[in-house]
């Protein structure tokens, strides 16, 4: 693989990332209605939210030094 295939690749990624992000809660609703989850759900979603900003974060990371090579 090349580098502009991993850049393409990353910056795909990063796309379904911040889709599932925009729509973690309401991805989230049949688990909220679950009485025996409740107050778990919020820690849940804030885990959810915390892992994908950071997965997001290490991508652009990456794709900034794969831009960086390429030049």
């Amino acid at each position: 693989m090349g580098i502009d295939d991993a850049i393409k690749k990353l910056e795909t990624s990063n796309q379904g990332l911040k889709v599932i992000l925009e729509n973690l809660d309401e991805q989230l609703t049949d688990i909220r209605l679950d009485p025996r989850l409740k107050g778990l759900v919020d820690d849940l979603e804030n885990l959810f939210y915390a892992y994908l900003k950071t997965w997001i974060k290490s991508n652009n990371e990456i794709l900034k030094i794969l831009k960086k090579e390429k030049k």
